[in-house]
């Protein structure tokens, strides 16, 4: 079922945007991102004609239209983190890019606890950087707890070397994020100062070690 929301409502922010245009839905089948109440945004997933994939959605947000750039999955991951949303997929995956909400937490239990078929769990952090990955069957809801208490952990340890790689040049060592393809670390080689995009400090230490592989 697809329940917009009133048609009076202003609403405040994306999600809620995304509401009015695609509404809601209690059908997990149909359903592409989990809301921070627990509540599931309907993609219409089962209709052929008519149904939207998880990057689909950010086309339909002002900020997104027009925009010079195709919307990548470093933009929809960004746009998660921001309103806070879970990415869905009935065919076996979770995907986040902060610590869910408690009632994220029990509808994705929900889901999960009773199917056979296993899940694929995706930690994101809000840059897009990959910080780990799980599979899982029938969890239980401590089996969950635990693999979402990995946000409070250390991020710089876990960061994924597959989506990064350094750039080497006559003066300096660049440290690229592959997913997009942006210098994010900088290296002189005569001073050995390093300096980092803001929104990517965690990955100083890998971008260390990368140096120290290739040097």
């Amino acid at each position: 079922m697809n329940t917009p929301l009133k048609s009076n409502h202003v609403p405040e922010n994306d999600t809620e945007k995304l509401i009015e245009i695609l509404g809601l839905t209690h059908n997990i089948n149909e359903a592409g991102y989990i809301l921070p109440d627990g509540r599931l945004l309907h993609l219409n997933r089962s209709n052929t004609f008519k149904r939207k994939n998880h990057l689909d959605v950010l086309k339909l947000l002002p900020d997104f239209i027009g925009q010079e750039h195709s919307i990548i999955d470093t933009d929809m991951i960004a746009f998660m983190a921001k309103e806070h949303l879970v990415r869905f997929c009935i065919d076996g995956k979770i995907h986040t890019a902060v610590k869910p909400t408690a009632m994220q937490l029990r509808k994705i239990y929900s889901v999960l606890a009773y199917r056979s078929n296993p899940f694929e769990i995706i930690l994101s952090n809000p840059m897009g950087m990959t910080l780990s990955q799980h599979t899982v069957s029938g969890p239980s809801m401590n089996t969950l707890m635990n693999i979402f208490k990995e946000y409070e952990a250390v991020i710089e340890d876990r960061l994924s070397e597959d989506e990064f790689c350094v750039e080497e040049s006559d003066d300096c060592f660049r440290l690229v994020f592959r997913p997009t393809m942006k210098h994010i670390g900088k290296m002189n080689k005569k001073s050995k100062m390093i300096k980092m995009d803001p929104q990517y400090t965690e990955a100083t230490t890998l971008f260390l070690k990368l140096i120290r592989e290739i040097a």
